[in-house]
């Protein structure tokens, strides 16, 4: 018999049934909060969700297979209500309170909002009193978004929900440009740098500003890579943005510099490359802070995040510990967090002096550079891991950390409830909710897979 064509319809519409699932059981929990049921079916599609990537991912996928999958599992979640965080409502007040006149660095949405303000009241406790931390990229389509919807929730979600989707095409972009260039399959990248679970849910699903962010990134990097000045300065102008959305892209202007010098032809032309680069970004930089009122403010605001304590961080185990031991856990936190932070500028450096070697691809320095800040920062969310997942599936890597690194995702990809919410007070009905989820999600993954092997092993006797 002929050759028969991989069977790959099956994870495709597992995943597209897992998001139908998420978002239907999430308008459920909007609509009654305390139904176990409701959140337990939005659990069971986050894992059906999972699963279905985990079986795209473990063999050869070709690129229109990857973006068919992307399609089928990202277009429920459009109409979904904001998932897994509620930070799109931060963004829309200070927006907000931008347009009002004042500085969303300095003052937070609370004194900056009427106290009726609906925006107000579905922003977040921290972050009612919270200056901005972000960029001035940030600043000016925030304030884009309140001048068109105003105290609008639902038009300014879609607002911010498109911008995810122009991220998510922007980074698929990059990704394929990038693998490519390192001989990574095109599919393969696809599937397991945009296709999976943490840019459905946080991207698409929670629209955070490091959608934008990597996107500006990803895309700066592919294009500077290219060679010549123009496309090195078009690169440079890319990643500052992206910088001044948040301000860890940053990073991609110093691997960008060490790629430009590293590939000139003569000292003269490595040092007026650096110089490009910085110039550049310093030209970008001032022009947009020009623009943005309170684009010189941001910085003094952009250590807030870690104000926070991120139980996900492991710089901050040791203060969990401390507490738990009877000790000052304030004292712990903040050894913790400077050994972590030392260590991360460390390991950084010594990824750059690979890359400036030539033993490091720019690509996997920028990966390995934003994982180190990422796993040794003082605050650590699902969404972050995006940093340095999304360059480091456009090179090779040996089988096992692809293989670790595929378990982190489908991991953290489960860590935190659909929606987000206060459950210290009903853990029960949390715990009920992931206990009927998972049973679900096991008994349809066997099923799942046991149909994918039959279909395998028919096609290889044939």
């Amino acid at each position: 018999m002929g050759e028969r064509r991989r069977p790959v319809t099956a994870p495709t519409a597992l995943g597209a049934a897992g998001s139908v699932l998420l978002t239907g059981g999430a308008w459920a929990v909007v609509l009654r909060p305390g139904s176990t049921v409701a959140l337990g079916a939005a659990v069971a599609g986050t894992g059906l969700v999972v699963v279905a990537w985990l079986l795209l991912v473990g063999g050869p996928v070709l690129p229109v297979q990857a973006v068919r999958a992307l399609l089928a599992w990202a277009t429920p979640l459009l109409v979904a209500p904001p998932l897994f965080s509620r930070d799109v409502y931060s963004y829309l007040a200070q927006g907000m309170v931008a347009l009002g006149g004042a500085d969303p660095h300095r003052t937070g949405p609370a004194a900056g909002l009427p106290v009726g303000s609906p925006v107000l009241a579905r922003v977040d406790g921290y972050w009612r009193e919270t200056p901005s931390p972000y960029g001035p990229v940030t600043d000016l389509w925030q304030k884009a978004v309140a001048a068109v919807a105003g105290d609008g929730v639902v038009a300014g979600v879609a607002a911010y929900r498109l911008l995810a989707v122009v991220a998510v095409v922007g980074t698929g972009w990059a990704v394929l440009r990038l693998a490519r260039a390192h001989g990574i399959p095109p599919g393969t990248a696809l599937a397991w740098g945009v296709a999976n679970p943490l840019v459905l849910w946080h991207v698409v699903g929670g629209m955070h500003n490091d959608g934008p962010m990597l996107a500006l990134l990803l895309v700066g990097l592919a294009v500077g890579l290219r060679g010549p000045w123009a496309a090195l300065a078009a690169g440079a102008a890319l990643v500052v943005l992206g910088a001044l959305v948040k301000a860890p892209a940053a990073a991609g202007l110093v691997v960008l510099a060490v790629a430009a010098a590293r590939s000139a032809p003569g000292r003269t032309h490595r040092w007026g490359a650096v110089v490009l680069v910085a110039g550049v970004a310093a030209a970008v930089a001032v022009a947009v802070s020009a623009v943005d009122a309170g684009g010189g403010s941001w910085l003094g605001a952009v250590s807030a995040p870690g104000q926070l304590f991120s139980w996900m961080a492991p710089t901050n185990w040791a203060a969990a510990v401390a507490g738990v031991l009877g000790a000052d856990p304030a004292t712990a936190l903040t050894a913790t967090r400077t050994a972590g932070t030392l260590l991360a500028a460390l390991l950084s450096a010594g990824v750059l002096v690979t890359q400036a070697r030539g033993r490091t691809g720019a690509t996997t320095a920028l990966g390995l550079v934003l994982g180190a800040v990422v796993v040794l920062g003082p605050v650590l969310h699902p969404w972050y891991l995006l940093w340095a997942l999304a360059p480091l599936a456009c090179v090779p890597l040996p089988p096992r950390p692809r293989a670790a690194l595929t378990g982190v995702v489908a991991l953290f990809a489960v860590l935190v409830p659909p929606l987000a919410g206060d459950f210290s007070g009903r853990p029960m009905q949390l715990v009920a909710a992931y206990a009927g989820a998972l049973l679900v999600v096991a008994v349809v993954g066997a099923v799942a897979a046991g149909t994918r092997a039959r279909a395998r092993a028919a096609a290889g006797s044939c």
